[in-house]
């Protein structure tokens, strides 16, 4: 009872008011205990917590790009998903670039300011101190420094010269997102290149990697409640009334966009979920918003947003486990947003006039800044507007220091922003488990697309055979599922015969999966091949079924699926699944369609 207590969304949220209490109140609770800064106390062990959350991040990144893109280039339809995000990632940023344009040109967040208001800017431009404003925890891009003198300004020419690692151990241990990232991609392609057994065994391996290091972020979740309560109330406390005066209009109009980009995201989550109620949709994505507000870490929300798309919504394991990953590091929506508000700011505190082709440079030039903020954090991602500003002749050093020091207010609504874009994005890119597919839409949504290579029990073995030539004929421009169902004992009601044709409820969970992967199914049962066609069908099979219970070890060749029933059998209980062969492109996608099946209650529980 204590896991899914902790685990509720009120507990998390329980936690989330504490935490906002404790910093609202912090020098009442300091002094009443007789410490300095309570809030400071209490937020070392939440820095604790997120050090274990991003100490998960790059093996995640590392492992899930390239065992994704290795399965997609030896999927011949990974064109189409690697078109999809690219389309899909420009049409974001440059939404959220206008967005940002558009509350900065119509709010007017830097006009009309009071002599009181311009005073106290001012006022803060002269006495923050630098080393007082503390930024978010990111991981670093390694090259871009800051020092005592000031931030090292930034060029595109350093940052996709950054891009490229001159070592690839020397960038792990720098923690350098870019240069990971791209390691990943090229490695991913180069593993899909490699020959079947060699690209197989990494798959698996890189595979296996990532699942273990989905464990450790789903045994950290048992002490969310605890780290949002230390991380939010260190994070207020640290928060000056006087920021909220002096820069109230920038940070209302940014809260607007900011809205106008939530309620369109979570219209286009809701619409590609396929749940009819909004509410629920956005209780699923509640983990994921939490820990990036508490945590201002974008990479420390990957594994629970992986965990929300692909196992409680139902998207591609295969294209959720790319794209994310690569969304988060590349996909800067909330920083490109931000520049393109911040930049009309200070266009309006100068007065500066604008002409056409400065909109035009504004557009670019805040998808460049914001894109080339990848693993920067505070000061680093702030000085990227330089990217902007440079061309438009305007100095950011003149009000680089307001903008760090209303950072800790504005940092978490920023990393929402690029979490909850990408997990948008990720689902416009990745197709849900069951979706119909172009090849199969012109049928009539009543009948199964594999009803007529199914014969009813009326059917005789002759009009069956018949029927399976049929399908392979037919099949030969399409993509197939093979099941191959070896040879047992009837165990009613899992599999038996009836006029000699299989049926029972193992057979009716391979035809919902094989429809859930949009394939049609060839059934090839042992009982109608002789010897030889039974060990070459098995060994071209996509899915081996017929009562498989699961072992310690597997066979030669092949490894067990997630289980879809339990049975007991001489007072043991005992697990059944399928076999699938080493390396299989299917066995994630296959993995979480067997789970949301298990979810739905779509077949009861047999027992023996």
């Amino acid at each position: 009872m204590k896991g899914p207590i902790l685990k509720h969304p009120l507990t998390i949220l329980v936690g989330v008011v504490l935490g906002t209490l404790i910093g609202l109140m912090n020098k009442r609770i300091s002094a009443g205990l007789g410490i300095r800064n309570f809030a400071e106390f209490i937020e070392f062990p939440g820095q604790l917590y997120l050090f274990y959350l991003q100490m998960t991040v790059i093996p995640i990144i590392l492992t899930a790009i390239s065992s994704s893109l290795g399965k997609l280039i030896r999927n011949k339809s990974s064109a189409g998903l690697i078109k999809r995000i690219v389309i899909v990632f420009i049409i974001c940023m440059f939404g959220c670039a206008v967005v940002g344009i558009g509350v900065g040109f119509f709010g007017k967040p830097g006009a009309g300011l009071d002599e009181n208001t311009r005073s106290l800017l001012a006022k803060l431009i002269s006495t923050t101190d630098e080393n007082g404003v503390s930024g978010a925890l990111e991981i670093n891009l390694g090259s871009i420094t800051e020092t005592a003198s000031g931030v090292q300004r930034p060029s595109m020419a350093s940052f996709f010269r950054d891009m490229i690692p001159a070592n690839v151990f020397r960038a792990l241990n720098l923690g350098s997102t870019m240069a990971i990232v791209f390691f990943s991609i090229i490695f991913g392609i180069a593993i899909g290149s490699l020959p079947e057994d060699a690209a197989n065994m990494l798959i698996n391996l890189f595979s296996s990697i990532f699942q273990a290091f989905q464990k450790l972020i789903g045994w950290s979740l048992y002490l969310l409640p605890f780290g949002l309560v230390c991380l939010l109330a260190g994070q207020i406390a640290s928060v000056g009334i006087q920021i909220f005066i002096a820069m109230s209009k920038f940070i209302t109009m940014f809260c607007i966009g900011t809205l106008i980009i939530f309620l369109i995201s979570t219209v286009i989550m809701w619409v590609r979920s396929g749940i009819a109620n909004p509410f629920k949709v956005f209780s699923i994505l509640f983990e994921p918003i939490l820990l990036a507000f508490a945590t201002r870490n974008s990479m420390a929300t990957l594994p629970s947003a992986i965990t929300c798309l692909d196992t409680k919504l139902g998207f591609n394991s295969n294209a959720v486990n790319l794209t994310l990953p690569l969304g988060m590091t590349l996909g800067r929506f909330g920083n490109i947003f931000y520049f393109g508000l911040a930049v009309f700011f200070i266009v309006q505190i100068y007065n500066t006039p604008l002409e056409l082709i400065h909109y035009l440079i504004i557009l670019i030039g805040v998808i460049f800044g914001g894109t080339a903020t990848a693993g920067a954090s505070g000061i680093v991602t702030l000085s990227m507007m330089s990217i902007v500003l440079d061309p438009l002749s305007l100095p950011l050093e003149a009000v680089l220091i307001i903008f760090m020091a209303i950072d800790p207010i504005i940092d978490p609504f920023r990393t929402f922003l690029i979490v909850y874009v990408n997990m948008v994005a990720t689902t416009l890119i990745a197709k849900q488990d069951g979706e119909v597919s172009e090849e199969t839409q012109t049928k009539t949504p009543s009948e199964p697309a594999q009803s007529e290579y199914f014969p009813s029990p009326q059917k005789s073995r002759e009009e069956e055979l018949q029927l399976t030539g049929r399908y392979e004929r037919i099949s030969e421009a399409k993509q197939r599922f093979i099941v191959y169902v070896q040879e047992v004992r009837d165990i009613p009601p899992i599999l038996s015969r009836r006029n000699g044709l299989l049926q029972g409820m193992e057979i009716e969970f391979v035809k919902e999966i094989a429809r859930r992967l949009n394939r049609e199914i060839a059934l090839k049962d042992a009982a109608s091949l002789s010897e030889a066609d039974q060990a070459k069908a098995k060994q071209s099979a996509d899915l081996i079924a017929g009562v498989i219970k699961r072992t310690e070890d597997h066979p030669k060749g092949l490894c067990f699926s997630r289980s879809w029933a339990a049975v007991k059998e001489n007072n043991e209980k005992r697990l059944i699944c399928f076999l699938l062969p080493i390396g299989s492109p299917d066995l994630m996608r296959i993995d979480s369609i067997i789970r949301n099946l298990r979810s739905e209650n779509f077949l009861k529980e047999p027992k023996i």
